[in-house]
Order: C-alpha cells, then sequence, then structure tokens
C-alpha cells in the first residue's frame, strides 16, 4: 500500500542530482554555451526541488488506514508503528534531499554574488519550494503541469489564497519552517566539518 513512495523518491532525488550537474558544469571553464546550460537546468532545478520537501507530507499516510475515533486504540496496531517508521524515513530522506540540493546551489552562488544577497535567494527558493508543495499536496498538480498549465495552477492558487477556510498561507508557513529548519542545520554541521 505504500508502493507509490517509490516514484515520489524517485522525483525526490531528482533536483540533487540536477544540482549536483550544475554543480560540476560550474566548476569546469565557464562557456557561453554552459551559462545557458546552467540557466535552463536551474531552472528546471526549481520545478522539481518541491518534490523532495513533498515527502515530508507523506507522513499522513500513516494515520489514514486507521479510525482516529474508533473503539480500539490505533497506536496500539503494530501495522501503524510500520508506516509510521516507513513514512517519517521518507519525509528525512526527502528533507534531507533539498536541503543539500539547495547547500550545492547556494555554494556556486555565493562564488558569483554577494552571501547575503545568496541568502536571501536561498529564502525565497524556500519559499517558493513550500508553495510547490502546497501545489502538490492539496491541488494535486505535477513539476512539469508548471509549463503545461501554468494559468490553471495560477488560477488554483487565487483560488485557495481567497477562499474563507483556506489553510494555503498558514500550511505554506509550516513547510518554509521545516525546510528552513533543515536548512539551518545542515548548514550548521557542514559550516562546522569543513573548518
Amino acid at each position: 500500500m505504500y508502493r507509490f513512495l517509490s516514484w515520489d523518491m524517485f522525483l525526490a532525488w531528482v533536483p540533487f542530482i540536477i544540482s549536483s550537474c550544475i554543480g560540476y558544469i560550474f566548476n569546469k571553464k565557464l562557456t557561453t554555451t554552459s551559462m545557458i546550460c546552467m540557466g535552463l537546468m536551474c531552472g528546471v532545478w526549481l520545478f522539481f526541488l518541491p518534490n523532495a520537501a513533498y515527502l515530508f507530507t507523506e507522513i499522513l499516510h500513516s494515520f489514514r488506514y486507521f479510525d482516529a475515533q474508533g473503539e480500539v486504540r490505533f497506536w496500539v496496531n503494530i501495522d501503524f508503528w510500520y508506516g509510521l517508521t516507513l513514512t517519517f524515513a521518507v519525509a528525512i530522506i526527502g528533507l534531507l534531499l533539498s536541503t543539500c540540493s539547495i547547500i550545492q546551489i547556494q555554494g556556486m552562488l555565493n562564488k558569483l554574488i554577494n552571501k547575503y544577497i545568496s541568502m536571501m535567494v536561498v529564502g525565497v527558493i524556500l519559499l517558493l519550494s513550500s508553495i510547490g508543495v502546497y501545489i502538490g499536496r492539496f491541488n494535486r498538480w505535477n513539476s512539469w503541469d508548471v509549463l503545461s498549465r501554468p494559468g490553471k495552477i495560477f488560477v488554483d492558487l487565487v483560488n485557495d489564497f481567497n477562499a474563507a477556510n483556506s489553510i494555503m498561507v498558514e500550511f505554506v508557513a509550516i513547510v518554509f519552517t521545516v525546510q528552513l529548519f533543515g536548512y539551518v542545520i545542515l548548514s550548521l554541521l557542514t559550516a562546522r566539518s569543513s573548518s
């Protein structure tokens, strides 16, 4: 029943693989062609980045097969704990892949622009990724839909934002905070190990 996580895990690796390829090209002799190639890859990377953080939301599937109000407490069922362990591990992997990918991109940005500006860019990336997670979880759009149906995605976001019972702002803030926490912790650990 958790077979769908295989596809989600594959999609979570895509931004990390793309950022690694961008880093490889960046460390070679830069030409006009390589700069254009990196620019296109950065666009694709940004579209796929939310797929990694999206895995955080998969934790909800550990609860979906159990009745919270049932006579038997669901937390005494070992199947619940198997599901929770699996989805928690997947969530951690997704957040690590997302954060490592962003740190790779920030490392390149630090060589091109001011360190403080690159930190602001990272903040915008985290916000866009959080909005992307919302789009995927609640509107059920995929990364490639950003190119094929951008108008429909925008209309859905505006409708969600204006809805009376909307949780969009709160949800995006939660995912942003979770990603920011992971980014800060991993940045501190990598800075400490490199020094």
